[in-house]
């Protein structure tokens, strides 16, 4: 009954949601670069509350993903959604400087977790100052978007709750990687590592990630900053997921507890992998959003 409900609600909303312009634009970096960001679902009349929807790990443009566009509708229905690519994504520098591994030299010359917050931080800023927004953020990020929803919550006075799914956070980037990946190449992961703190040059990969961003995520823990937010939290897992050890998941709910916080609520779903995909091979998205979606409902954090 409750999936019925939901697919009918997202079909509602998605139906309106579709229709809606997209507002893309742009700011420069220090560097002189360019973050490419979109607003979706903004109203053209009164003030909105915001959803910043954080992408998980790879290259490929934010804007491109389905889930952009059908998860904010069931999640957040009225908000307007915000969406940042990574560095060197969607910048008009990317022609000029070309590809390799399939993603631009820019991606893997300035991609790292924290551009990702500092990116997240000025676009923010820059919003701050516009009318529509009445001053109401949620963070939602599953995966890497994950940790970066843990590291930027604290950071952003209006943010009003988080929701994370799907996201070791609670160890550190590369005792994860070392609980995720065969035997054998865990073995070599503090050589790699070693290595890359060395010479954290873009031109190195492993794993899917240059030598430079390696350098600098491998001993953050993001919960460590996630405990300094007072905003609710909902955090999701599933107990099959295979990128995301359970024990990094439960080690979140561990920190909170030992440091007295009261405002996460951890849930686990059984049998359900980094995907929301049971062992049978079925979907559980829906489910999962909708369970959210109530949770989020309830716990809206005033001013």
């Amino acid at each position: 009954m409750l999936v019925s409900l939901i697919r009918v609600a997202l079909f509602v909303a998605l139906t309106a949601f579709i229709t809606s312009p997209i507002r893309a634009d742009s700011l420069q970096r220090a560097d002189g670069s360019l973050i490419t960001y979109h607003l979706l679902n903004r109203a053209t009349e009164g003030r909105q509350s915001l959803i910043l929807m954080l992408q998980g790990s790879g290259c490929g443009p934010v804007i491109e993903r389905k889930w952009l566009r059908t998860e904010p509708p069931v999640l957040a229905p009225g908000r307007a959604v915000l969406a940042i690519e990574k560095y060197g994504v969607a910048d008009g520098n990317i022609t000029a400087n070309g590809f390799e591994d399939g993603c631009s030299h820019d991606y893997w010359r300035g991609n790292t977790l924290h551009q990702r917050v500092f990116d997240a931080t000025q676009t923010l800023a820059h919003l701050r100052k516009e009318e529509w927004w009445n001053g109401e953020l949620i963070i939602y990020g599953g995966s890497e978007g994950g940790a970066i929803a843990a590291m930027l919550a604290p950071l952003i006075p209006e943010t009003r709750s988080v929701i994370i799914f799907s996201s070791g956070i609670g160890v550190s980037v590369s005792d994860l990687i070392r609980s995720a990946i065969p035997v054998p190449v865990a073995a070599q992961l503090p050589a790699i590592l070693k290595e890359a703190k060395a010479n954290p040059s873009p031109t190195k990969r492993f794993g899917g990630a240059s030598y430079r961003w390696w350098a600098e995520a491998a001993d953050i823990i993001p919960a460590r900053l996630l405990l300094q937010t007072d905003a609710p939290i909902l955090f999701i897992h599933g107990t099959r997921d295979q990128f995301a050890p359970l024990s990094a998941a439960r080690a979140t709910q561990t920190m909170f507890i030992e440091a007295g916080k009261n405002n996460l609520v951890y849930r686990e779903f059984e049998g359900y992998d980094h995907f929301m995909i049971n062992e049978a091979g079925v979907d559980h998205r829906e489910e999962v959003l909708g369970f959210m979606a109530a949770w989020l409902e309830e716990n809206q954090r005033a001013d």
